[in-house]
């Protein structure tokens, strides 16, 4: 389970995908993302062009109608999410890009849980993790957009911290997962050929809080 990330700024969403910021406004970065929050995430336009827009983390399925809202929906993993009724309309047409510098992940050891941030190997700006997103309307008629991200177990070099990993994508398997014309053999191949080359070290567990949320989070600690 992937539950918190560190997302961009928006200078370098902007770098990254060569959006300008008056398409998606500007964005507050956060070190310590959790869910239920807003996030930034890439999709298609009705145009066809990628956008950045918000989006609630913790995926509403269109046919949602119990008034609580469900909880755990903010990952899917990748080998259930097509035959999961939560899933699997957003994995046919409904995919998108959630934007972050990384992620975080909590290991057991010398009695505790041990938290880790995880990151490209060569220290990307901005990491692009394969995600669903679907709208949804809420009683009150209020349109809400909401994502999850998709996981898969974890590469070799960062196994030891934690089994699971987000589905990180590469540049040149963008189009191919937000076009929703993708045949379902390609998306399955796209997640299982995702990126795997990343790297982590143990930082303090004042990211446990969600309410601390500054660049501190990010400097390594001695793990013993």
């Amino acid at each position: 389970m992937c539950n918190r990330y560190v997302s961009p700024s928006d200078a370098a969403i902007e770098r990254y995908w060569h959006i300008g910021s008056h398409s998606f406004g500007r964005w507050i970065q956060s070190f310590n993302v959790a869910p239920t929050t807003t996030v930034p995430m890439v999709r298609l336009s009705d145009a066809g062009e990628p956008e950045v827009t918000a989006a609630r983390w913790g995926l509403i399925p269109p046919w949602w109608w119990v008034p609580k809202l469900p909880t755990l929906s903010f990952t899917a993993r990748s080998e259930e999410a097509a035959s999961k009724s939560m899933w699997k309309m957003s994995l046919r047409t409904h995919r998108c890009l959630l934007l972050a510098k990384g992620w975080y992940q909590w290991r057991y050891q010398q009695g505790h849980q041990q938290p880790y941030f995880i990151h490209g190997a060569d220290s990307d700006d901005v990491l692009a993790i394969a995600g669903l997103w679907s709208e949804w309307i809420a009683p009150d008629g209020r349109f809400i957009t909401s994502c999850a991200l998709l996981t898969k177990p974890a590469a070799p070099a960062i196994h030891r911290i934690h089994r699971r990993m987000p589905v990180v994508l590469a540049p040149e398997q963008f189009d191919g997962w937000l076009s929703p014309g993708t045949p379902s053999s390609n998306v399955q191949a796209l997640m299982a050929n995702s990126r795997h080359e990343f790297t982590g070290y143990a930082v303090s567990t004042r990211v446990n809080n969600t309410r601390n949320d500054d660049v501190g989070l990010l400097e390594p600690v001695d793990a013993g």
